[in-house]
């Protein structure tokens, strides 16, 4: 089975994903997990434990990641969270955001508009070219168009490799045929 896409977006800037850009990044084949903002902030708080500043337990806040994850899972396409806190996460923090997309090819987006203000933690989890900066500011509207302009860019890179794939198999089933 094809993994899968996940566009992780990290901040630092906060996109409202409400219903509007839900149906526009769903319109470009861009999933957003039925999970609510309350679920994505204990996600949040369990991730980078911060559930003590806030008054909560740890058992309070303990598999909100896990079920943003199944959550993102189940979604059985190219998929969008935003969970602009986990910009300053650490490297364990990190590590456990990541290990909770275990199997989905997991893309990092920015809003910082410069490259060199990527925090180390990510750049050096995420493969470089699943790394996208996109400009500060942006409404959400925008936001969500660039999100589904890189699944469609993954898209067609995926079915470029297909294309190829399947033409080096033609070729050889000729020359098979010819000999």
């Amino acid at each position: 089975m094809a993994k899968h896409h996940v566009f992780l977006h990290v901040g630092p800037d906060v996109i409202e994903i409400g219903d509007e850009v839900r149906q526009q990044l769903a319109a470009g084949g861009v999933a957003t997990p039925d999970v609510s903002q309350a679920d994505l902030d204990r996600a949040h708080l369990e991730i980078r434990r911060l559930h003590k500043t806030v008054g909560l337990r740890r058992k309070d806040v303990e598999g909100a990641w896990a079920r943003v994850c199944r959550k993102t899972f189940r979604t059985r396409t190219d998929a969008f969270i935003s969970q602009p806190g986990f910009w300053e996460a650490g490297p364990a923090q990190t590590e456990l955001a990541l290990d909770g997309l275990h199997g989905l090819k997991v893309h990092l987006v920015v809003s910082t508009g410069e490259d060199n203000d990527l925090p180390d933690v990510w750049s050096r989890k995420v493969k470089a070219g699943r790394v996208h900066v996109l400009e500060r500011g942006l409404p959400p509207a925008a936001f969500a168009a660039e999100v589904v302009r890189l699944a469609r860019n993954e898209e067609k890179a995926r079915l470029d490799k297909s294309l190829l794939k399947l033409k080096r198999r033609r070729n050889r089933l000729a020359e098979d045929l010819a000999a």
